[in-house]
């Protein structure tokens, strides 16, 4: 049988950003918009012959096709195609519905256990829309995380990167997951206009997702507290043309561009184009920011067989960054901090990175039980900078040495695996054998500048008037470092009563190693070396009714391996990646139309110190260090009328130091660590304005210690932000225009906002946001 599509009309748009992401790394200034319409050919397609194994869906279609020829004379509207249906072993083109209210999923990806729904997590985990993205007009992934009382992110506003806290442990800008494989999303920070979903899973994760390589690789923080993957948006069953409209403060314009096609007699090929382009002032004093991307996403959702390959590209030109403070080892006391959008960088600074990233996964259903998966990554991020970071004195005085350099990440990521289903009677079995692989290659060169003795430069006052400096040769670094990660893990949730009760037991097999090779200190050089060691992991859920879930969970995570060089009685000796332990329990609650989840959770994450023996003249290392957070988490999303949407919660973290060198800070509380955060979103429908929506957030923070000895520390803050959007149909086609408006930190409050191993930072100003969205 042949079926013949003629005279479709497509709509295909040139995006100003797709052409203008290109053209930033070239220093192209000058912009282009273009629209086009075209007609695509008659295009054959073959039917697909039968097979011995079909499904409902393709019956169904087939006696369609049929009905329809009986009825042609009449004229009749064809039915709709009907898309193959992805079996509960596979993942890709079936992503968890969204729940009430649109902003979270109903569920998310874990990894080795595939996707599951949020009552049948034994984590805590939390998965943002693209819907809530494009009503909160968040420009990176730091503007989604914010919504979480759990993430705190660590680097300064206006500084271009997005590491995190999580569960009051550091979180990597280079851990980030691109379709769940880690380390291939951009490197510093990640543009939110081609995500579809951020899903959060809180605490370690190492038997889900295997270790991360974390920065440059020579040492990581191993998303120890929590991890991010970030899900791209591929075609949807309708179609979308869809130009968006922004303003930033201070003048900061751009545009987003989303156009989207599905083909084939199911439906089953798609094509996806994303892009964005934005130029101008920021809220900060002095500083430009020009940020581009570009986005195509390609996939083939057949009935057996699933492929998704994305490609993107994206560059960004901060004039000047902004920095963290590192805090002086004379500094008595923290200055407050400058009034809000005060710039205290150099003018000649800047901050170029740039990212090509690709990923392409695939799924063969083998039988109804059984799914083979592969999926491979590539990124390569480069960056160029001049800047310098500042260290704080006391009164606010600022003293550093000024850097310019270039570092380049190319990472690769794998991962192959079968999942299937078995029932062993009354049991059923979902098990899940996975191997993962993770590669990376820093290379860093930096050399020095020296500003003039005399040169005044404080944290109130604009330093405009510092002339650039002249950079010498000297090199400040120079080295190549090199990590290899590669694990085998295995898991099987065993259910039964329909689910009611969910027994998952697994263990991976984790072999990580690392190379260095300094230029500039060749002392610091070691070979290839490498070690394994097995993390277990075991989870319970339990429903006693089934809106009510109780869950408990012992969970790993794991950081890069150490090797000890330097004036040690063990130098050379090779540590077994350190191994975080998590104990976790909670209760979820499903009302309907809003869902709670109250959870505790203990946390232990281990060290290098420095021991002494008698006898013995130099100090031993020893991985005997401790860092141990306990908390608790409240968070609440959905509906709680038809009218008014909730998202947000608390969380209580006591992150306290033992086993510190020599027990001087035992029993001090941990770095950047606030016991108390909070957060919570609301979305209203106003009844007295159609179609008009009002929006608000409040964010707190609380206290931190800046210093391990918590003799400096930073005052909690809060945030307010407000906003509305409303929708009218558009006089020219009849489909909606959405125009939406908001300001983040209404009171322009000045604060520090974070501290992290010896840094600090500040947080933004005042920021106007106004966007409007057109359908075609």
């Amino acid at each position: 049988m042949i079926c013949r599509v003629k005279n479709r009309d497509v709509g295909f748009t040139i995006s100003l950003g797709l052409v203008s992401s290109l053209a930033l790394t070239l220093n192209v200034w000058g912009v282009q918009q273009a629209f086009a319409q075209t007609k695509l050919p008659d295009v054959t397609v073959d039917a697909p012959k039968p097979k011995a194994r079909q499904t409902v869906q393709r019956t169904q279609a087939t006696s369609t096709r049929n009905a329809q020829r009986r009825v042609a004379t009449r004229n009749l509207p064809p039915r709709a195609p009907v898309p193959y249906v992805t079996p509960s072993t596979g993942t890709i083109g079936a992503p968890p519905s969204p729940y009430a209210g649109g902003q979270v999923a109903s569920g998310g990806g874990l990894g080795l256990l595939g996707n599951r729904g949020v009552m049948d997590t034994p984590f805590n985990q939390t998965s943002f829309t693209s819907q809530l993205i494009q009503n909160q007009q968040a420009r990176t992934i730091r503007d989604v995380l914010i919504n979480d009382p759990s993430v705190r992110t660590i680097q300064a506003a206006g500084g271009g990167a997005d590491s995190l806290f999580i569960r009051g442990f550091y979180y990597d800008s280079g851990d980030y997951a691109l379709n769940g494989l880690a380390g291939i999303a951009p490197y510093y920070s990640t543009g939110a206009n081609f995500i579809e979903r951020v899903e959060l899973l809180k605490g370690p994760a190492a038997l889900l997702n295997g270790m991360t390589v974390g920065g440059t690789g020579a040492s990581s923080g191993g998303a120890v507290g929590g991890s991010v993957n970030l899900v791209t948006k591929h075609a949807p069953e309708t179609d979308i043309t869809q130009l968006t409209t922004t303003y930033a403060s201070r003048t900061q314009f751009g545009e987003q561009v989303d156009v989207s096609r599905r083909y084939g007699e199911h439906k089953e090929w798609g094509v996806r184009l994303n892009s964005k382009y934005s130029n101008g002032n920021t809220p900060w004093d002095r500083q430009t920011d020009e940020f581009g991307n570009a986005h195509l996403a390609v996939d083939y959702h057949g009935e057996n067989v699933r492929i998704d390959a994305d490609i993107g590209y994206q560059a960004d030109k901060l004039n000047p960054p902004l920095r963290f403070f590192s805090v002086g080892a004379t500094t008595t006391s923290i200055a407050a901090p400058p009034s809000s959008g005060t710039n205290f960088q150099m003018p000649w600074a800047y901050y170029a990175p740039t990212d090509f990233f690709s990923t392409i996964k695939g799924e063969v259903d083998l039988n109804e039980h059984i799914t083979a998966y592969a999926g491979f990554g590539y990124h390569d991020s480069n960056i160029n900078y001049r800047y310098t970071s500042p260290i704080l004195g006391n009164n606010g005085s600022l003293t550093g040495t000024p850097l310019t350099g270039s570092e380049t990440y190319k990472t690769y990521a794998g991962e192959a695996g079968l999942r299937l289903t078995a029932d062993t009677g009354p049991v059923n079995h979902a098990i899940n054998v996975g191997y993962s692989v993770t590669d990376r290659t820093y290379t860093q060169r930096v050399v020095t500048g020296t500003l003039s003795a005399s040169t005044p430069w404080n944290l109130y006052r604009d330093p405009s008037n510092i002339a650039l400096p002249g950079f010498s040769s000297t090199l400040a670094a120079n080295q190549i470092v090199g990590a290899n990660l590669w694990s085998v893990g295995v898991s099987d949730t065993m259910s039964i009563l329909d689910k009611r009760i969910q027994l998952t037991v697994g263990a991976r097999r984790q072999t990580a190693g690392t190379e260095i090779t300094n230029y500039f200190a060749p002392a610091s050089s070691r070979p290839f070396a490498d070690t394994s060691v097995w993390t277990p992991a075991y989870a319970l859920v339990i429903k006693p009714v089934q809106q009510v879930s109780l869950y408990a969970n012992y969970i790993e995570g794991l950081q890069t391996p150490a090797v000890v060089t330097g004036n040690f009685s063990n130098v050379g000796t090779v540590f077994p990646p350190g191994q975080t332990k998590q104990v976790e329990a909670g209760i979820k609650v499903d009302f309907g139309r809003i869902t709670t989840t109250l959870s505790a959770f203990d946390i232990s994450r281990p060290s290098i110190i420095s021991v002494s023996t008698a006898g013995v003249a130099l100090p031993t290392q020893v991985l005997n260090g401790l860092q141990r957070n306990t908390g608790a988490e409240f968070n609440v999303f959905g509906e709680v009328t038809p009218t008014l949407r909730l998202l947000g919660g608390v969380a209580y973290t006591h992150g306290v130091q033992e086993k510190t060198q020599g027990g001087t800070t035992d029993g001090k509380r941990a770095i950047g660590v606030p016991e108390l955060t909070a957060n919570i979103g609301a979305e209203w429908d106003t009844p007295f304005v159609r179609d008009l929506t009002l929006t608000g957030r409040f964010v707190y923070t609380g206290a931190q210690y800046v210093n391990a000895s918590n003799t400096l520390s930073l005052p909690d803050w809060t945030r307010v932000d407000l906003g509305a959007r409303y929708t009218f149909t558009s006089p020219w086609n009849g489909k909606p225009i959405v125009v939406r408006a908001s300001v983040e930190n209404v009171f322009n409050k000045a604060y520090w906002a974070s501290a992290y191993s010896g840094v600090i930072t500040l947080g933004a100003p005042r920021t106007y946001l106004v966007s409007t969205t057109f359908n075609f």
